[in-house]
């Protein structure tokens, strides 16, 4: 790599719930023992405490990328130990990360990384949440809009139904509602030819219609006591930095129920005077890929920032993780 190339801060993206499918990241766990070692010591952990192996619910024979992965009893333990498997075959290669950056369940991963959260408590507790929202909270669900956040207050329909859950950038939102307002919500944005996704989750996080899952998420969460980071590590949830010394008590509940707003750690983290380093270097580590496209949408247009997207559900995993250690 370059001297200028370099000098790049270097920020690692983690997603949350959306980001997953089936077979993600497969051929890094045929090939990449760093990453198959950390698989096989989560799945190892969630074998003891649930009785199921993740590694067969992710690449079983008979799973297929295509077919929805919804079980969030499932999904959530996975996209993190997936994640956080990736950031870990990645750094051994040689590259480190300067700040790191987690939407959603993704900042369950980044604080781990960063080493506020140890592996093994992370992964349970994440893996511990659904059975907290499957007891109490009524059926739900995400859409993510292709168009401007201010388009919910326009239409009384999606204003009525749904909740802002997060501002990615100034064209992309995600809206979470109960699950018998969905179809309306989908048919208000058809009418106004918003492309949109339903994201495979069964419950509406980041909006009131989790609340009664509230007192046992504290009270889950109460015990967690979080370490000075390694490396500065962002929240979508405050749209900053975290400082354990300053985060409210829930803060971990605050993660699943504030609203994400990652167009705001965006805009902030490209006004730190990176230019004159030659921009950031986003590596995304989900693993669709979602989180470079949208680092790409909040950059300005002079912005000399990168970004790379590690993962993708085409493959050429393999290949891209060989080109980091290559460039480092």
């Amino acid at each position: 790599m370059s001297e200028s190339a370099s000098a790049r801060p270097v920020v690692f993206c983690f997603a949350g719930q959306g980001a997953q499918y089936f077979r993600m990241a497969a051929d890094l766990y045929e090939q990449e023992p760093v990453f198959r070692d950390w698989m096989r010591i989560g799945d190892a952990l969630l074998r003891d405490r649930f009785g199921y192996s993740l590694i067969a619910e992710i690449y079983g024979p008979d799973r297929r990328i295509g077919d929805p992965f919804d079980r969030l009893a499932v999904s959530h333990p996975a996209l993190f130990l997936v994640q956080y498997a990736v950031a870990r075959a990645v750094m051994q290669r040689g590259l480190r990360p300067d700040l790191l950056l987690g939407v959603s369940l993704g900042e369950f991963v980044a604080m781990s990384v960063a080493g506020m959260l140890p592996f093994e408590e992370a992964l349970l507790h994440v893996a511990d949440q659904p059975a907290r929202f499957e007891a109490s909270c009524a059926p739900g669900g995400m859409v993510a809009a292709l168009a401007p956040p201010a388009l919910w207050r326009e239409e009384p329909e999606l204003a009525q139904n749904s909740e802002i859950a997060g501002i990615s950038s100034d064209g992309h939102f995600v809206l979470s509602a109960p699950a018998g307002a969905l179809e309306t919500i989908e048919a208000t944005l058809r009418a106004r030819s918003v492309a949109f996704q339903r994201l495979p989750v069964g419950f509406a996080f980041h909006s009131r219609w989790i609340d009664p899952a509230a007192e046992a998420c504290r009270a889950a969460s109460a015990g967690l006591r979080l370490a000075a980071p390694f490396w500065p590590c962002w929240s979508s949830c405050l749209g900053g930095p975290l400082d354990p010394a300053n985060l409210p008590p829930d803060f971990l509940w605050r993660i699943v129920r504030d609203p994400m707003d990652l167009r705001g750690c965006f805009t902030v983290l490209e006004k730190r005077g990176w230019e004159e380093r030659g921009g950031a270097r986003y590596v995304d580590l989900s693993p669709s890929g979602t989180l470079a496209a949208l680092a790409r949408q909040n950059k300005a247009a002079s912005s000399a920032s990168q970004t790379l997207a590690l993962l993708s559900p085409f493959g050429g995993n393999m290949k891209r993780l060989e080109g980091v250690g290559k460039t480092v």
